[in-house]
């Protein structure tokens, strides 16, 4: 199956449309259920609208864009940025959308997706046992959803080496106690984001989480014959991050971000973004960008489930030229400076 970057994007821009009232709200709540940073985080749609000073660099974002990304510079340049749909959903009363839980996605050779419509995990294989990416929500998520989705992927949950935490809700730990006094995973983490992890949040997560490392930006991990460069991108939380990951695909290695959450809402979370997109991931070559919540960023419900039906034999289409790729992160960065513009907190515009 061959399908264009800009469908993708178009796909997720369009559902938007209806989403971005309802989801500023579910933002407002997230702080306290633990989803996302509280409403004060973002300007109002009001304030995005009348700033001069956002507005230049909404025109500044746009023209990084040019034709070929103008659907992926009106998607990123909101007053809140791109948000969950299947929370949208929740919040207006619909119904919600069927779950990905029929199987593990398998999106690259050795990077799977495992989990629902509105947040997965992420199992990257290696020659001698499993990385993985956030654990659901719960102890029942790990023994219903991750640990048979692994054996129906053919994957050995026994054989999970490390567990990393994008942050410090509990969609993204529920399920890590259980999984680490079963297999005795290691268990990395962001130490701003530990004391959070431990309280255990909303959900069954077992308490007494033990911790075995800091995430420190930069920091490689290698597992056999894979090493992944984890990364901190504080924002959605103070210990959020990611994962730079050497995907495979048609004999192939493609550089893969997966992040877990693209928030800056202060000048200092901004610069954080910044440095990692310029002096991490544009050096390390990234081609696509995933979120632990489809929807987010590239990985939408809609490619997910056509990667799900016919694994690419062509084109990957989840795969960016460099130079797509680079103008990505660009446009983000340009969209969070108007946000933090209509605010009145842009204090450097470098």
């Amino acid at each position: 199956m061959k399908r264009s970057f800009a469908g993708i994007i178009a796909i997720a821009f369009a559902m938007a449309a209806w989403q971005s009232p309802i989801a500023a709200q579910d933002q407002g709540r997230g702080a306290r259920a633990g989803g996302a940073p509280a409403a004060e985080a973002f300007p109002t749609a009001e304030q995005f609208a009348n700033s001069k000073d956002a507005q230049a660099h909404v025109a500044a974002a746009m023209k990084i864009g040019g034709s070929d990304m103008a659907d992926t510079t009106k998607w990123f340049c909101t007053a809140t940025g791109p948000q969950r749909v299947a929370l949208a959903r929740q919040a207006a009363g619909l119904p919600r959308l069927p779950t990905v839980q029929e199987g593990p996605i398998k999106l690259f050779d050795n990077l799977y997706y495992i989990g629902f419509n509105d947040v997965g995990a992420w199992v990257v294989p290696t020659s001698v046992g499993l990385i993985l990416f956030d654990t659901l929500n719960s102890t029942a998520d790990a023994m219903n959803v991750i640990e048979p989705e692994m054996q129906k992927a053919g994957l050995d949950p026994a054989q999970i080496k490390y567990i990393l935490l994008g942050h410090g809700h509990a969609d993204h730990f529920g399920g890590a106690s259980y999984l680490q006094m079963k297999y005795h995973s290691k268990v990395l983490a962001a130490m701003p984001d530990w004391a959070a992890i431990q309280r255990g949040g909303r959900g069954d997560a077992v308490p007494g989480l033990t911790p075995d490392m800091d995430v420190l930006d930069g920091q490689k991990l290698t597992l056999g014959d894979t090493t992944i460069t984890l990364i901190r991108l504080p924002g959605h939380t103070p210990g959020t991050i990611g994962m730079i990951v050497p995907a495979k695909f048609q004999g192939q290695t493609h550089v893969v971000a997966i992040m877990s959450g693209t928030q800056m809402p202060t000048q200092e979370s901004f610069d954080s973004f910044k440095h990692v997109f310029n002096d991490e991931l544009k050096k390390a070559g990234v081609q696509t960008f995933l979120g632990s919540h489809p929807d987010i960023l590239m990985n939408s419900l809609t490619a997910m489930e056509a990667i799900r039906e016919k694994y690419p034999t062509g084109n990957h289409p989840l795969l960016l030229s460099k130079d797509h790729a680079n103008r990505y992160m660009d446009i983000m960065l340009e969209c969070a400076r108007a946000r933090l513009a209509a605010q009145g907190r842009l204090t450097s515009t470098n």
